[in-house]
């Protein structure tokens, strides 16, 4: 009997069976990769461009940088009332409406 309880648990020692659930947050993952990468173009892009593509990149910058975490929370909102948990949905909602609220006052 090897040192290892594991490794005895499964046979051949080969490890844990692989996790279905994994991938689950796949395209959430793409999507964010996607925003970071665009975020550090248009970083770039606002240091460089002359004067009103420069602006016009540094607003693009800001939106991106303000609805990116926006959508995260619409996404697990929906995701937790799909999966039947309408509590962390309703306080992702609530964090939604009190940011909408913030920005009609401003």
């Amino acid at each position: 009997m090897s040192e290892d309880p594991v490794s005895d648990d499964v046979p051949g020692g080969a490890g844990p069976p692989a996790d279905p659930k994994a991938t689950r947050f796949h395209g959430l993952s793409s999507a964010l990769e996607a925003a970071v990468a665009l975020a550090g173009v248009l970083a770039v892009l606002a240091l460089v461009l002359p004067g009103t593509w420069s602006r016009a990149a540094g607003i693009g910058l800001v939106v991106l940088l303000v609805v990116a975490p926006l959508l995260r929370v619409a996404w697990f909102a929906q995701r937790w009332f799909r999966r039947g948990d309408p509590r962390y949905g309703l306080v992702a909602l609530g964090v939604l409406v009190i940011v909408a609220v913030g920005a009609l006052l401003a």
